[in-house]
């Protein structure tokens, strides 16, 4: 048969465009609280400095490396080189980050050692909100690694800060808290998973017609108010096509409705294998389809209209005695200061005159000669 299957259509543009934004506005929260929690660390280290129990020179180039880093990352987001990652949260690069600073508070004030087991697993919180299981299995392994490193630097430099029965303690609190906070994470992290998977099926099933599988008329309307408003605010071609399949109660009739679905799968198929990037289709009601065609003049849009017209008639879906699938098309340009209620009103009307005429052809709400 001329169509076949069809398929889940990509993201609208309306969609694309918000979950791209809502994505950047998510990753400048998590640095921020990032950047909260350094900025937290640092009050706490000044406040060691106050007791005497951290060196003011270390608590100073602790300050310019935060500010550093976090400029750094923050040029980053709000260019969007971060975008070029795999993670574009750079959540594993930040958490690395912060253990590596906590390592070095280690080293630089041997009688804070009480802190290594909040600031970890602070940072295994982040972490588990973006990371991984394996890498936040790695990143495990990377905390007792540089802790490790940064006791025995301790004990080899600075052997008169050594408390065997202190550092015992806090060795076991900082490898024990670590191994918990890392396990949690990667149980919350597989929950996430899960619920993550099933709030894209319920997207889906809210914004994808269950039979067809393309747009449903609650989505292509969102995409028709924003198209309009894009129109409306840059004067661009605007068209739209409404689609009635011929003779459906008929089909329903003669051959049961599981053929009328077969009917309506091929016809969706046609439709939205036809289109270009940037248009969108939807079952708009029944054996309803509306297309959006943005960027297209009335004349492109007749020729795409006759096109889509002549696909449906070679396609077979009815048994082979009988007749193919035709469907009438009606077809509306977008006016100045018109509201996207109007603009469907325009395109139905059209398509019940190609009815009219004769059924299988296109005629347009506008003085243009009909085709078909």
């Amino acid at each position: 048969m001329g169509c076949t299957a069809s398929m889940l259509t990509s993201p609208s543009p309306v969609q694309a465009d918000t979950a791209a934004a809502k994505q950047r506005s998510l990753r400048l929260r998590r640095f921020g609280m990032a950047s909260s929690t350094y900025a937290l660390g640092l009050l706490i280290l000044a406040m060691c400095t106050a007791l005497g129990l951290f060196p003011a020179p270390a608590l100073k180039t602790l300050a310019l490396g935060f500010a550093l880093i976090n400029l750094a990352l923050l040029l980053v987001f709000l260019s969007g080189w971060n975008e070029r990652f795999a993670d574009p949260s750079l959540t594993g690069l930040q958490t690395v980050l912060g253990v590596t600073v906590v390592a070095f508070i280690l080293v630089l004030g041997p009688q804070v050692q009480f802190v290594a087991a909040p600031f970890y697993s602070v940072i295994f919180i982040f972490g588990m909100l973006r990371l991984q299981p394996r890498a936040l299995t790695l990143l495990a392994l990377y905390l007792l690694a540089s802790y490790s490193a940064a006791t025995v630097w301790r004990h080899q430099f600075q052997p008169e800060s050594i408390d065997w029965r202190r550092d015992a303690v806090i060795s076991v609190l900082v490898v024990g808290s670590s191994i918990w906070f890392a396990t949690a994470a990667i149980y919350i992290s597989r929950l996430r998973a899960r619920l993550r998977a099933s709030l894209q099926h319920i997207a889906a099933l809210a914004t994808h017609d269950a039979l067809t599988g393309i747009w449903n008329r609650r989505q292509i309307d969102q995409d028709l108010e924003a198209a309009v408003k894009h129109a409306q605010r840059t004067g661009s071609a605007l068209c739209v096509l409404l689609v009635d399949v011929d003779h459906f109660k008929a089909i329903n009739d003669q051959h049961g409705h599981a053929m009328g679905d077969e009917v309506l799968k091929v016809v969706a198929a046609c439709l939205a294998g036809s289109l270009r990037a940037g248009d969108q289709v939807a079952r708009y009601g029944g054996e309803e389809f509306l297309l959006l065609l943005p960027g297209t003049s009335l004349a492109q849009a007749s020729v795409l209209a006759e096109r889509l017209r002549a696909a449906l008639q070679n396609s077979q879906a009815l048994p082979e005695h009988e007749t193919n699938i035709t469907a009438s098309f009606g077809l509306a340009v977008w006016r100045a200061g018109e509201s996207a209620s109007h603009l469907v009103r325009r395109a139905d009307r059209a398509m019940y005159r190609a009815k009219a005429a004769g059924r299988n052809r296109v005629e347009a709400d506008s003085p243009v000669q009909a085709m078909g």
